[in-house]
């Protein structure tokens, strides 16, 4: 292996960015994610994590979508457990649907959209 390609390889891992080790990115408050394709879904007690392609992106990237508002009492993340059929359909058909996950603000849960691509 030639000097100029052992130097391109280490510089290609070293610039890859690694969505394995690090810690899901906080979703801007009233953006909206659009899913292209959506590789892992993890739902917990109060948020749900996505790890999946944005549409216009080709790296996966890992969102961490908290379900319940500031101003509720509740535990259980209802707004995951409806969104969580919505992912698996995208994981199982890549390339066929849209996953649009938004939330407004504070006081107000996720909302998610299916679409047909």
């Amino acid at each position: 292996m030639s000097s100029l390609r052992a130097l391109a390889l280490l510089a290609a891992l070293t610039l890859a960015p690694s969505t394995a080790r690090a810690e899901p990115e906080e979703p801007t408050m009233g953006v909206t994610y659009v899913f292209t394709t959506v590789d892992a879904y993890t739902v917990g007690p109060v948020a749900f994590d996505v790890t999946g392609t944005l549409a216009g992106e080709n790296v996966p990237r890992t969102f961490r979508f908290w379900t319940s508002s500031y101003f509720s009492d509740r535990s259980d993340s209802v707004e995951a457990s409806r969104c969580d059929r919505l992912g698996l359909l995208v994981m199982t058909r890549p390339g066929r649907f849209l996953l649009t996950l938004r939330r407004e603000d504070y006081s107000t849960g996720v909302t998610c959209t299916l679409s047909r691509q």
